[in-house]
C-alpha cells in the first residue's frame, strides 16, 4: 500500500495522545513552538518564563518542560527539527494543557530571493514532502495554512514587511536537490522548511488552529546554496522573532476573551 492511502479517518487510534498523557490542572490558552534553545536561554535568563512543568512531555531520548511567559497564560515550548518530533509536541501538550491554539515560527530555506528577502514569510499554503500529514488528512500534492490571514495582520498592524507564497515541507534536507527546488518553486513555493505541512495536517485533524512564520536563513535559488544567516543569525533578532510570535498568540486568545 502506498503512502498516499494511510489516510483513515477513524478517530481513534491504537496510541492516542490521552493514552500515556494525563491532563494538567492548568488549561493554557495558546503554545509558542519555538526551535532556539539561545531564545530558551535568554527568555530564562532575564526571568520571562516561568516553569509550568519540568520534563512535561517525555520521549525515549529528550524531554520537553513546558513554561509559560511571565504574566500570561501563553506557553513556551522548544521543539527539535524534523516533523514527527514537532506534531509529537502538539499532540502531547494540546492534551496535557487542554490548549488547541498553537503559534508555529522559525528558520526556513528560501526559494525565490526577489520575493523573501529582508521580510519574514508568511506562507499560505505547504507542499507535502513528507510522511506525518498523509496520515491525518486525505492524499493531496498541498495543504492550506489557512490563519495566514491573522498572520498577515499582526504584522502589518506592527509594520514588519513580510512575504506571502507557498511553503515546501521535506523530511530530507540533505536530498533537496535542484530538480526538486525547480519543481517547487515552479508550483509557488518561496520557501522550504521540515514541519509546517505536517502540523497543518494534525491541526485540521484535530481541530487545533495554528499560525506560522518563518525568516529565511539560508538560500537556494543561487548557483551554489548561500548559507546566508543560518548559522550566525543574531539573538536579538531571534528575540524580536520570539515577540512578533508572543503578538500573535496574544491576539489569537484575547479575541476569544472578548
Amino acid at each position: 500500500m502506498s503512502i498516499i492511502h494511510t489516510y483513515d479517518p477513524e478517530r481513534s487510534a491504537v496510541i492516542n495522545p490521552e493514552t500515556n498523557t494525563l491532563r494538567h490542572e492548568r488549561k493554557l490558552d495558546a503554545i509558542i513552538i519555538n526551535f532556539s534553545r539561545q531564545i530558551m536561554d535568554a527568555l530564562l535568563q532575564d526571568s520571562l518564563l516561568e516553569v509550568v512543568e519540568e520534563e512535561a512531555i517525555r520521549f525515549v531520548s529528550s524531554a520537553v518542560t513546558m513554561y509559560a511567559f511571565k504574566g500570561t497564560n501563553i506557553g513556551v515550548a522548544q521543539t527539535q527539527v524534523g516533523a514527527a518530533y514537532t506534531i509529537s509536541v502538539m499532540e502531547a501538550s494540546a492534551h496535557r494543557f487542554s490548549c488547541g491554539k498553537f503559534i508555529l515560527f522559525g528558520s526556513c530555506g528560501g526559494l525565490d530571493s526577489t520575493q523573501t528577502y529582508g521580510k519574514l514569510i508568511v506562507p499560505t499554503a505547504s507542499y507535502r514532502d513528507e510522511g506525518v500529514s498523509y496520515h491525518y488528512v486525505p492524499a493531496a500534492d498541498f495543504i492550506d495554512i489557512p490563519n495566514h490571514i491573522l498572520v498577515e495582520k499582526v504584522l502589518n498592524r506592527l509594520n514588519i514587511p513580510c512575504a506571502k507564497g507557498k511553503n515546501w515541507t521535506t523530511d530530507a534536507f540533505y536530498r533537496e536537490t535542484r530538480r526538486n527546488m525547480e519543481l517547487r518553486k515552479a508550483a509557488g513555493c518561496i520557501s522550504v522548511d521540515m514541519e509546517l505541512s505536517a502540523c497543518q495536517a494534525v491541526a485540521d485533524f484535530r481541530g487545533y488552529e495554528l499560525y506560522a512564520f518563518f525568516y529565511s536563513a539560508d538560500n537556494l535559488d543561487h548557483a551554489e546554496w548561500d548559507e546566508g544567516i543560518l548559522s550566525s543569525i543574531g539573538l536579538d533578532e531571534r528575540l524580536t522573532h520570539f515577540h512578533i510570535a508572543l503578538e500573535i498568540a496574544k491576539t489569537v486568545t484575547e479575541a476569544n476573551h472578548e
